[in-house]
């Protein structure tokens, strides 16, 4: 029996990455979280990115509040969202490139929970919400995927038309 080939690898990695992005641009979209752009042309840092701006209300002078708390937990379960979703694609977890996503979500949840075993089980809550996420919205996630591996980047709008087609029609009727 031979071996996958390498243009199969390629072909595996190009869709793990696509799906691991669109896991977070969908998680984004549900929770109405703005980004600037989805892709999965690798640079220095990663495979794919969703470009967005740390929240200016996560500084660590900005007081914490419910509202701030319940941002962040959005913040927190997209993050979740896209390692989730690759999971789902290749039947088991990833093996890397989820470090800074699980950097980020620890970090959001250390600021709002006191201790560590507070801090572990509210992280646990926020993964299974993703994991719903990606199951509920697997069809958006599915769509948007095959979009990337297809054009490669998608700005917010683009991204939103393929997620919930029709909604750049109805975004031109609101704005007659």
């Amino acid at each position: 029996m031979t071996g996958i080939s390498t243009k199969e690898k390629r072909r595996r990695a190009i869709a793990a990455t696509a799906y691991h992005e669109a896991g977070h641009a969908v998680a984004a979209w549900w929770f109405c979280l703005k980004y600037k752009h989805v892709t999965i042309r690798p640079n220095a840092d990663s495979l794919g990115h969703m470009l967005h701006s740390v929240p200016n209300w996560f500084r660590p002078d900005i007081e914490s509040s419910d509202r701030v708390f319940l941002r962040a937990q959005r913040h927190i379960i997209t993050s979740f969202a896209g390692q989730l979703a690759e999971a789902k694609l290749r039947g088991r977890p990833p093996r890397f490139g989820m470090e800074s996503d699980n950097q980020n979500a620890v970090d959001m949840a250390l600021r709002f929970c006191g201790s560590r075993e507070t801090t572990e089980a509210y992280l646990r809550y926020c993964w299974l919400m993703a994991r719903d996420l990606v199951n509920e919205r697997w069809p958006q996630i599915e769509a948007l995927a095959a979009a990337l591996m297809e054009r490669e980047t998608l700005n917010h709008l683009d991204a939103i038309e393929v997620i919930n087609p029709g909604s750049a029609a109805l975004r031109e009727i609101g704005r007659a």
